[in-house]
């Protein structure tokens, strides 16, 4: 699994504790993957979570060799177009068969909740640039635009993120 912009690795820390057979890498900015290697050599899993000094937004390429990519709260910072473009990144990183998953609050299609994600929303018009809380349809039409087969759309309850979002490479 490679956890985009995955920060010192939270994601990839308790799914490979759940599933030992996993194996998994974090990218991130130069001195967030620093942060990262220390955390999994404290944790013992140095050998099982790599972090990678990189930088999806300028990257040319992912690092490939990856069955899934993690986007866990990466779009909803960024515009459509830059999400298009990350989106045709995980794409060409994918073998035939691989996964792209996409953990938001994600926005009922009329846009007026559930009430976590419309928050979420006004937080990106205050932090971010260019960010916004999308809707399924929106998140559905992404990945498809990229190459990817239907997206299967998974309910979650967590204080990140109602939905994961998991869209496969055609075989």
């Amino acid at each position: 699994m490679l956890d985009i912009g995955g920060g010192t690795g939270a994601f990839p820390v308790a799914l490979c504790r759940r599933h030992p057979h996993l194996r998994a890498t974090v990218l991130d900015l130069p001195r967030v993957a620093a942060m990262a290697r220390e955390k999994m050599a404290g944790l013992g899993l140095s050998e099982v979570i790599e972090a990678r000094d990189g930088d999806f937004l300028h990257d040319e390429r992912l690092p490939d060799g990856h069955d899934v990519i993690l986007l866990s709260m990466i779009l909803h910072d960024w515009d459509q177009e830059t999400g298009r473009k990350l989106l045709g990144k995980c794409f060409a990183a994918l073998p035939p068969g691989g996964a792209v998953i996409i953990c938001e609050l994600v926005l009922d299609d009329d846009e007026r909740g559930p009430a976590p994600a419309a928050l979420m929303g006004l937080n990106m018009l205050v932090e971010t640039r260019s960010g916004h809380n999308y809707t399924y349809a929106e998140y559905r039409g992404r990945p498809a635009d990229a190459g990817f087969g239907p997206v299967e759309v998974l309910p979650l309850d967590a204080a990140g993120a109602n939905a994961a979002l998991v869209a496969r490479k055609p075989d």
